[in-house]
């Protein structure tokens, strides 16, 4: 007999990164990403078990161009590209 996930939703520690991040997947296509640096669980459960609809859809739409040798690498890449892009966009906002 022949079984296949359709769903699931896994939070994970990433030691290297110092953060916890949520993902969803539908079939093997992420649909849903979110993230909390620091390593406090239960603060994650509680304030980010949710999707980040915007990280979601630019991880989606860079993924294909990030390296790393597997998905969470490059999911964390493109957490880190989302936080620079956001710190940018503020900096201009915010300075001129």
């Amino acid at each position: 007999m022949e079984y296949k996930v359709v769903e699931s939703k896994q939070i994970v520690w990433c030691q290297y990164d110092d953060r916890y991040v949520l993902i969803v997947k539908e079939d093997e296509n992420i649909v849903g990403l979110n993230f909390m640096q620091g390593d406090e669980l239960d603060i994650f459960k509680s304030d980010f078990n949710y999707t980040d609809e915007k990280l979601t859809d630019y991880y989606n739409a860079v993924a294909p161009y990030l390296g790393g040798s597997s998905e969470l690498d490059r999911i964390n890449q493109s957490i880190w590209a989302y936080h620079a892009y956001n710190k940018l966009r503020c900096d201009r906002k915010y300075n001129n």
